[in-house]
């Protein structure tokens, strides 16, 4: 099996999860209050966030693309025909969030984590995109 079917298999087992905890998470205080809730939720975020990250550079590599960074790399989808520009602008972000889930888990804005729970849906398209891909 390629890496990319591999890393593809493991998105949508993070987006099922986290379409499963979903009702469990009513509010940024469900976090706060649910260490365990807090961990699964966060830990999914940023594992479906480096899988289109590195799914991305995977694919930017194949086309012999630049990737000096995590957000070029998810921005070299544009370069691909099947990647509609409003899916390529809403996963460019995608980066960015990773990097506060990493490093500013401390004083991390919970209603961010809440907020991304009802986003996913660009990351459904992508995937679903990659997958009819030949890769």
């Amino acid at each position: 099996m390629s890496p990319v079917i591999e890393r593809l298999a493991e998105l949508r087992r993070h987006l099922d999860h986290l379409r499963e905890l979903r009702p469990r998470v009513t509010s940024s205080e469900d976090l706060r209050r649910d260490l365990s809730l807090h961990n699964d939720v966060l830990f999914s975020l940023l594992t479906v966030c480096q899988l289109v990250i590195d799914i991305a550079g995977d694919l930017s590599a194949r086309r012999g693309l630049r990737i000096p960074d995590y957000t070029e790399a998810v921005r070299n989808l544009s370069a691909f025909e099947e990647f509609p520009a409003t899916v390529t602008r809403t996963l460019a972000q995608l980066p960015g969030f990773r990097n506060v889930l990493i490093h500013e888990y401390v004083n991390l804005d919970l209603r961010r984590a809440v907020e991304a729970l009802d986003r996913l849906g660009p990351v459904e398209e992508f995937l679903e995109i990659v997958r009819a891909m030949d890769v």
